[in-house]
């Protein structure tokens, strides 16, 4: 009889009902435009306008709730870690993957686990000489203990690499995927197996924390989320929602992924195993307690050209795997809500633009009593709780009051939540990351607008190798000339729309956008040009305080 860990709703529950409870309470007052004589596009404008804001509000909610059950003294956990009494000693695979990004201390991670029985394979996808040289010397060094596998092609992204050497190996019970930057503790294959206390557990995540010796000054100013993401989100999945196989640092079954099929051969290949083993009866568990080492993007251009993989990859598993998983019986409705809100939270850019649209152009053009003398779009002085007066034009502060001040700070602050409550302890290192954030927030809306409708024209989701300047065809990956084209007229128009509204909210846009590009060009280590990326959270800053100045 399988059995399967009861997610509590609790959390996600909390989540909607303040999210409704923002809704009812806000949502009639914009939807009091709906009662003057504008034609129906404009009527039309409105309604998406009020979605678009009860979206945002959502993820304020689903952002800030996470954050505060992450704080939560967790229940004691019965899958009896660093005990291997009754499981044998169960032969494993360390699977290294590269391509042309090669790190002989992270496959030494592999060779040095204290553990009896597995082996090491270096799966090769480089098309560099020079790695290819590097990689060869080292297996020589290590012959007994690495086997070296490279296949005549490339197809199927990192997954189909995965699935050719493990079609050809066998005697293995268990696998791990470390990427080329991973470095896994002594103990990660002893620690680990533990959990593997119940039938129906298909693979065991590893918590992952920044390698503190990446030197990269753009790394180490943002690489503070990796930990923050497992501790704050990943933490809560195993009681409130669905954990994710996260593409490496897990150890795996390896007659549960025969059992699928092997890795689905598309982009985000994590997202879509973690689903199909789900649908298959089994789940992923996340150790807490064992922390293996990764780098973070080393410069910006590597950066964008991960969420470019995150954002096209996670689109084309929306569309392709998650109808079957939504329609599963046997998979409680918590977990395929939660794999839904969590995919969805990586694509929000355009829905984002689309908001920043309406309140630019069209909600100004049809209604003249937006006046556009505040942060977003202020009305006159006076406020008057009548809905008719006000959809007769009688003036009113309708919007801008410390309630929906308050939304706002919920929407901009709760992703940084955790930063906000440990910066007392460390103020430099997590206000630098502050600066990174909000800089990366603004400079990436545009870029990843424009990867999503790739994905939707195209229905293809690429794979852009983080350390690669180039794909098999020479051409650029990602940050091409056309996209950094349209990301600097679109700064040019968001610094228009500020000037000509006298509204500051679209410059700090105009700002982020127009530093990404010359961050892109120049590079992060110019320190000239790392104070540029402050002025996003400065002009964010006067906005705060010019609106808790106006306010009623």
């Amino acid at each position: 009889m399988t059995t399967f860990p009861k997610k509590d709703s609790l959390m996600f529950s909390l989540i909607v009902f303040l999210w409704l409870c923002a809704g009812f309470y806000f949502t009639p007052r914009i939807l009091a435009l709906l009662i003057g004589p504008e034609n129906i596009f404009a009527k039309s404008a409105v309604i998406l306008f009020a979605l678009l804001l009860n979206l945002f509000w959502f993820y304020g909610f689903y952002h800030l709730v996470i954050i505060l059950f992450s704080y939560r003294k967790p229940a004691p956990v019965d899958f009896n870690a660093n005990n291997l009494d009754g499981m044998g000693t169960p032969k494993v695979a360390l699977l290294y993957t590269t391509c042309n990004d090669f790190r002989d201390e992270a496959v030494l991670s592999c060779l040095n686990q204290d553990y009896p029985d597995f082996h090491t394979f270096i799966l090769d996808d480089s098309g560099d000489e020079e790695y290819k040289k590097r990689i060869d010397a080292f297996v020589c060094k290590y012959t007994s203990r690495v086997t070296l596998m490279r296949r005549r092609d490339r197809t199927g992204y990192k997954a189909g690499n995965l699935n050719n050497c493990l079609n050809r190996i066998s005697g293995f019970e268990y696998f791990s995927v470390s990427d080329a930057d991973t470095i896994l503790p002594k103990d990660y294959i002893r620690n680990l197996l533990p959990y593997f206390n119940k039938p129906e557990v298909a693979f065991v995540q590893s918590r992952q924390e920044l390698n503190p010796a990446q030197g990269s000054a753009f790394a180490q100013g943002l690489g503070f989320q990796i930990g923050l993401h497992c501790d704050n989100y990943l933490s809560t999945k195993e009681k409130y929602g669905f954990v994710m196989f996260y593409g490496h640092s897990a150890l795996m079954r390896l007659d549960v992924l025969r059992e699928i099929g092997g890795f689905p051969e598309v982009a985000t290949e994590d997202l879509a195993y973690s689903m199909l083993i789900r649908e298959k009866g089994y789940y992923g568990v996340y150790a807490k307690e064992v922390t293996s080492l990764e780098d973070f993007p080393s410069t910006f251009r590597q950066y964008r050209k991960r969420n470019e993989k995150w954002i096209r990859g996670t689109a084309e598993c929306l569309f392709k795997y998650y109808p079957s998983f939504l329609k599963n019986k046997n998979i409680s409705r918590l977990e395929k809500f939660d794999v839904f809100v969590s995919a969805l939270s990586l694509l929000l850019s355009l829905p984002f633009l689309a908001l920043l649209l309406l309140v630019g152009f069209i909600l100004p053009y049809y209604f003249s009593h937006f006046q556009f003398q505040g942060p977003m779009f202020r009305m006159p002085l006076s406020y008057d709780n009548s809905l008719i007066k006000f959809a007769v034009n009688v003036s009113g502060n309708f919007f801008w009051r410390w309630d929906f001040f308050l939304m706002l700070i919920i929407m901009v602050a709760s992703p940084i939540l955790p930063v906000l409550i440990r910066i007392l302890r460390r103020p430099g290192e997590k206000m630098r990351y502050i600066v990174m954030f909000t800089f990366n927030f603004y400079s990436m809306q545009v870029v990843s607008s424009l990867d999503l409708i790739a994905y939707l024209i195209s229905g293809r989701a690429g794979f852009p190798v983080t350390g690669q300047e180039k794909d098999a065809a020479g051409n650029e990956v990602s940050n091409r000339r056309a996209t950094v084209f349209i990301e600097v007229l679109a700064a040019f128009m968001f610094l228009l729309i500020s000037v000509t509204t006298k509204n500051i909210w679209f410059l700090v846009f105009a700002a982020g956008t127009a530093i990404g590009t010359l961050i892109l060009k120049r590079g992060f280590e110019n320190r000239l040009v790392r104070i540029f990326a402050v002025v996003p959270l400065v002009i964010l800053a006067i906005i705060i305080i010019f609106i808790t100045k106006t306010l009623q």
